[in-house]
């Protein structure tokens, strides 16, 4: 299973989305509730850097609202879970019970990937948050993590059903014409290599194999305790963010898992000039140079008031670097 990418040089896939809201004008609420205003920030992404892939916007609570849990919604900064509030195995059971599949924004971002599919060629990305991340949303991550110990039974139901509701979802956005989806496990960098192949990188593995697709694992934070077993997992690709050495993760990553990263979003994309951008991304090209499987991206989601000057200056040295 492949992606399609450029042969002849480093792919340059950076993790946008929000900067997008400069260019339209508009909010970061009403890109994520509307699909025409998505589309519309996109597209103006997409002819302003030309870069070989994008994502839909970033958006960790499309899966928690589906299931009726209440988001408190910003205009301009990121939504949240307002109550983690499913604590109990009849808790579980009521949600499971009103789940009627893709619903609440879902739809939203299903139409954008519709309209990128229909009139781009270049790698598009979609999003959905990852089944234990999701089981913390539901259950509050404080209680998540002290129920690995006490009761990992209740965990493992908790996961079994958010795996299922990832799944549908996946499916659609995959449906819909995404080549790839970046599976989202922040909460997953708390965990121990153990841990991690229990509650997380298992349930990864069966959106893989269930949904035969690309996927993409992309976990925030230094996960470097975590890569040998996230190499496992049978995700197309590994997301890394900035804390981690991506130089020393191509030696314990196979070749044929694709490495993504990983200038830092907020101190590289966000804060320096663009020609400190110019020189970071010439470092991490002259770092990585003669590994195969890289793809040159930002650590994580980039925050929506980068300066397009530093945008443009990562676009272009990536591309134009040999």
């Amino acid at each position: 299973m492949s992606i399609n990418l450029p042969k002849d040089r480093v792919p340059v896939i950076p993790l946008l989305g929000a900067p997008g809201v400069q260019l339209s004008n508009t909010t970061l609420r009403a890109n994520l509730t509307d699909a025409s205003t998505q589309i519309k920030s996109l597209k103006l992404l997409i002819e302003k850097f030309q870069p070989d892939g994008i994502f839909v916007f970033m958006d960790l609570t499309v899966e928690a609202e589906a299931l009726g849990l209440k988001i408190d919604f910003p205009e301009n900064d990121n939504p949240s879970v307002r109550r983690h509030n499913i604590k109990t195995l009849d808790e579980l059971e009521k949600i499971r019970t009103l789940y009627k599949g893709i619903s609440g924004r879902m739809p939203v971002f299903i139409k954008v990937v519709e309209d990128l599919a229909k009139n781009y060629s270049l790698l598009k990305g979609a999003y959905t948050i990852g089944p234990f991340t999701l089981a913390g949303e539901l259950i509050g991550v404080e209680d998540l993590m002290m129920n690995l110990i006490l009761n990992p039974d209740l965990v493992h139901k908790f996961l079994e059903f958010t795996t299922i509701v990832i799944k549908d979802y996946a499916n659609a956005l995959l449906n819909a014409g995404a080549d790839v989806v970046a599976v989202l496990e922040p909460t997953s960098v708390m965990l121990s290599p153990s841990q991690f192949r229990e509650f997380s990188g298992g349930y990864f593995s069966i959106l893989a194999e269930e949904l035969k697709a690309p996927l993409i694992l992309h976990i925030c934070g230094n996960t470097k305790h975590l890569l040998e077993e996230m190499a496992k997992t049978k995700a197309i690709g590994l997301s890394l963010d900035s804390p981690v050495d991506l130089k020393e993760a191509s030696d314990i990553i196979p070749n044929d898992i694709y490495l993504v990263g990983n200038l830092d979003p907020v101190k590289i994309f966000l804060l320096a000039k663009p020609q400190e951008v110019v020189n970071a991304t010439k470092d991490l090209l002259k770092k990585m140079k003669g590994i195969k499987n890289f793809i040159l991206s930002s650590g994580c989601d980039l925050p929506k008031d980068t300066p397009l000057e530093n945008i443009e200056a990562f676009i272009n040295t990536g591309k134009n670097f040999r």
